[in-house]
């Protein structure tokens, strides 16, 4: 590395690194959850998004861009180059809701031993602040660089990246793009998705009264809880996990079953325990004790819980640029007399979206359900050998000395699958390396090493800079 410009970066990074935790923190203040029922006029996700990109576009005028928005949409930071070719970043403001196991208040950041905890400081509120923090380096040194350079902020990721899909109706595709919202070293590929509801015939009789799950289907919940029009006295205790479901009496005729599960992103299940499927395995210990429609449809959950592949629902597919399907249920309700599931899938090349229709409606009817709101997004994938891929990677090895990193594919769905040529490019470290009173993003106490945050700001710093070295 040029040791000149590594010190450069190593001293602006020093000098503006306390303005990034205290822009963070203004950030997450916000509880941003996308929301188009709340929509007013430039505020289509809700006042609540409409204010943390208010926030976000402040600390971009404040480190001197110049700043504009799509109608509320996705707002962005612009600097000049002396092309008209655009770099960008695309990071979102948004966030899953809370959801419950917190041990604080999620929208406000904690410290604890190098940690920072709060809803968004992963994703993706810590690296929107970073991704503005690095163009604003080229301002910090008076550099005008070769390609414009324009901060995307996303206000819709986490539900239906309709944000982005209205900005591109009307603007041009950067020449190349990376989103701040994976893990290092790079993602080049993402995994197809799949979603749809199961849903339950009409119950006569029902004697499940409310039943509730994640808040949004691309988490794995934590915690489920169910109402049953049964006494409390009447039901057994747990015969398996007893020691993450607990009952209790609401009142005379009513019992509520809690379940404490290991919540996290349906797309990284691995060491998770959805806490649904913990309720489904006690509801199917009872002996004649539900409703004929429910044990019915009890039957096909347990199909759809057992496990994360998506085997028991016949659906399970690998490929060796995808790597294997993953499934999981998030959202669950009880609404005018149906039980509704939800399904989030994360699929391989080697199964398409309606071979995976076909088979889960052919599963439904076996217990009188149905599939109901299908979407799908295709596999996405950019040449692992594409000039700005290969230089991202040069960068992160720069940085970090781990000379054997290479692209991968994951299940995460990012802004990156929406545009023409775009990777994502961390900041996020492997769970593994987390205390264990630090959640994953989704999940309760969502957390972020400050050390790793400061060493992604390196890098995508002197990405920036590298960038603007190639032909694109």
């Amino acid at each position: 590395m040029d040791k000149m410009l590594e010190s450069k970066i190593d001293a602006y990074i020093d000098e503006v690194w306390d303005d990034v935790i205290r822009d963070i923190e203004a950030l997450v203040a916000h509880p941003s959850v996308s929301d188009a029922s709340k929509a007013q006029p430039g505020a289509p996700f809700g006042p609540e998004v409409r204010a943390a990109l208010d926030e976000a576009l402040g600390i971009a005028r404040r480190l001197g861009y110049e700043t504009g928005e799509d109608e509320g949409y996705i707002g962005w930071g612009d600097l000049a180059g002396e092309e008209s070719a655009q770099v960008a970043t695309i990071a979102h403001i948004d966030v899953v809701p809370a959801g419950p196991g917190w041990t604080g208040d999620p929208f406000t950041v904690r410290h604890r031993e190098g940690w920072l905890i709060g809803r968004g400081v992963s994703d993706d509120k810590g690296p929107a602040v970073l991704s503005l923090y690095a163009g604003a380096f080229f301002k910090r040194e008076g550099i005008t660089p070769r390609y414009a350079f324009r901060a995307l902020l996303g206000c819709d990721e986490e539900v239906g990246m309709t944000d982005v899909h209205h900005y591109l109706e009307t603007h041009e595709n950067p020449a190349f793009l990376f989103t701040p919202d994976a893990e290092f070293p790079l993602c080049n590929a993402e995994k197809g998705l799949f979603g749809c509801t199961f849903a339950s015939a009409p119950i006569e009789g029902g004697l499940i009264l409310s039943w509730s799950g994640a808040e949004a289907t691309n988490a794995i919940p934590s915690e489920s809880v169910v109402e049953l029009a049964v006494d409390a006295a009447e039901l057994p205790q747990p015969r398996t996990h007893a020691d993450r479901l607990t009952i209790e009496a609401v009142r005379p005729g009513v019992a509520r079953v809690t379940a404490h599960g290991i919540g996290g992103h349906a797309a990284m299940p691995e060491g998770t325990l959805n806490a649904v499927g913990l309720i489904v395995g006690y509801l199917r210990e009872l002996t004649g004790v539900l409703a004929a429609g429910e044990e019915r449809f009890l039957e096909l959950l347990a199909l759809v819980h057992d496990g994360t592949d998506g085997a028991a629902m016949g659906i399970a597919s690998a490929d060796e640029a995808f790597g294997p399907l993953t499934s999981n249920a998030g959202v669950i309700a009880v609404v005018d007399g149906r039980i509704t599931q939800s399904l989030d899938c994360r699929c391989p090349a080697s199964i398409t979206a309606d071979e995976i229709e076909a088979t889960l409606c052919e599963l439904a009817s076996r217990y009188g359900a149905t599939v109901e709101d299908v979407s799908t997004k295709v596999p996405f994938s950019v040449d692992a050998a594409h000039p700005a891929v290969q230089t991202l990677i040069d960068v992160y090895r720069e940085v970090t000395g781990d000379t054997e990193a290479k692209p991968f594919s994951m299940g995460g769905g990012t802004y990156a699958r929406n545009f023409a040529c775009a990777v994502s490019f961390g900041p996020e470290e492997p769970m593994a390396n987390a205390p264990a009173w630090v959640g994953p993003m989704h999940g309760p106490d969502e957390g972020a090493s400050e050390a790793a945050l400061r060493r992604a700001l390196k890098i995508y710093i002197l990405a920036l800079v590298r960038l603007q070295e190639i032909d694109l």
